[in-house]
Parts: C-alpha cells; sequence; structure tokens
C-alpha cells in the first residue's frame, strides 16, 4: 500500500511569515481563503500548479530559483519508526 506524501512546509511558513506577515496576507495574494492556506499547509489539500507558480514568480522582486521552490513546497516530511 501506498502512503501518501507528507510535506514538510516549515520553510513555507516562514517565507509566508518574512514576506506577507501573516497567512492572512498570503491567502489574498494566492486568491484563495485563509482556511485553504491551511489545509495545504496541514497536507489535507495540496498546492495547486498554479499557486505554486505564482509564489515561485510574483511573491518577491525576484523570480525564486528551482531550489528555492523546492526547499518551499517539496521537502518531505521525515517520519519517525520505532
Amino acid at each position: 500500500m501506498v502512503q501518501d506524501m507528507e510535506f514538510n512546509y516549515a520553510q513555507l511558513r516562514g517565507f509566508i511569515i518574512e514576506h506577507f506577515g501573516n497567512i492572512r496576507n498570503f491567502s489574498k495574494f494566492l486568491g484563495i481563503g485563509t482556511t485553504a492556506v491551511y489545509e495545504r499547509l496541514g497536507n489535507k489539500v495540496p498546492f495547486t500548479q498554479r499557486e505554486i507558480d505564482k509564489v515561485a514568480n510574483q511573491a518577491i522582486d525576484r523570480p525564486l530559483t528551482a531550489d528555492e521552490v523546492s526547499a518551499l513546497f517539496f521537502t518531505h516530511k521525515v517520519r519517525k519508526t520505532v
């Protein structure tokens, strides 16, 4: 059985605070509600390609590098096993 992949959005959360101040401003930037952002950050709903592209190309005064986008959106959550 393949488990759903979960992502660690800690760096994205830091990026949001640094560049937008709070989740509400970030949600307005993306054009979605705050609940939708929390669902994405909680791995309940995936970020869309459009949302990732908007952050990558419009969030700050320059396009983000592929490494920056990868760190923000595609860092895997490490599960501890006993």
